[in-house]
């Protein structure tokens, strides 16, 4: 029997397009509602985001889910925004934007935009302009996952290195019906995932962290971290 494979690496235009993000940053946008902060992991954040170069086009960071194997795999995915309301989003750059959510009326017949009001609908971290003012190094990290009888192969996330030589994650997420991203300031426990030779958490895996743990059978997963 032919085993079952699925590539989910970027296309090529989208592979050029992480490439340009190596670069300098006039600011980095979130969209706020429910579902930001995780209460689990209140060190990342849920979200699709924009990057905005000093030149060039906003780059908008997402995931695309896709349905295989009985459950739902994902890639990091980016787009130009050729337009967007800034007032709409949050920045984490300047932490007092906090954008707008959109939110219906309590007889649901119509909805109007107001402030985040909770603080899990919002960031309220140090501002980021310091370390992501300037990206100096991109990477993609790259999943390879094979079951018995299939597998596939997934750009994940990019790591990105910052101005001090720090390094921050955007992971994609497979959430059925959302778009959603994750951003990690810190790697955190996801640090084990990107240099092998760091110590895993206690009880996890890179296979819960990519967040396959549910999974039934057995999955051998691999990870590499490629330039673009």
């Amino acid at each position: 029997m032919t085993a079952r494979t699925i590539d989910l690496r970027l296309p090529d235009a989208e592979r050029r397009l992480a490439a340009t993000l190596t670069t300098a940053w006039r600011d980095f946008l979130y969209a706020p509602g429910p579902g930001f902060i995780s209460p689990l992991d209140p060190g990342a954040y849920r979200s699709s985001f924009v990057v905005v170069p000093d030149h060039g086009p906003a780059v908008r960071v997402s995931s695309l889910v896709v349905p295989a194997f009985g459950g739902d795999l994902c890639r990091l995915r980016l787009e130009t925004l050729e337009r967007y309301r800034s007032e709409s989003f949050g920045s984490f750059f300047e932490v007092t934007r906090t954008g707008r959510v959109y939110a219906l009326t309590p007889d649901r017949s119509t909805g109007a935009a107001r402030s985040p009001e909770r603080a899990e609908w919002r960031y309220e971290g140090p501002a980021l302009g310091s370390r992501l003012g300037r990206v100096t190094g991109l990477r993609l990290l790259r999943e390879r996952v094979r079951g018995g009888d299939f597998s596939w192969e997934a750009d994940r996330g990019a790591v990105l290195t910052d101005a001090s030589g720090g390094e921050c994650l955007l992971l994609s997420g497979a959430e059925p019906e959302s778009e959603t991203a994750l951003f990690l300031p810190s790697p955190g426990l996801f640090r084990a995932v990107l240099d092998p030779s760091a110590p895993p958490p206690p009880g996890v895996t890179a296979r819960d962290l990519l967040g396959y743990g549910a999974w039934p059978g057995r999955l051998d997963v691999t990870v590499e971290l490629l330039p673009v």
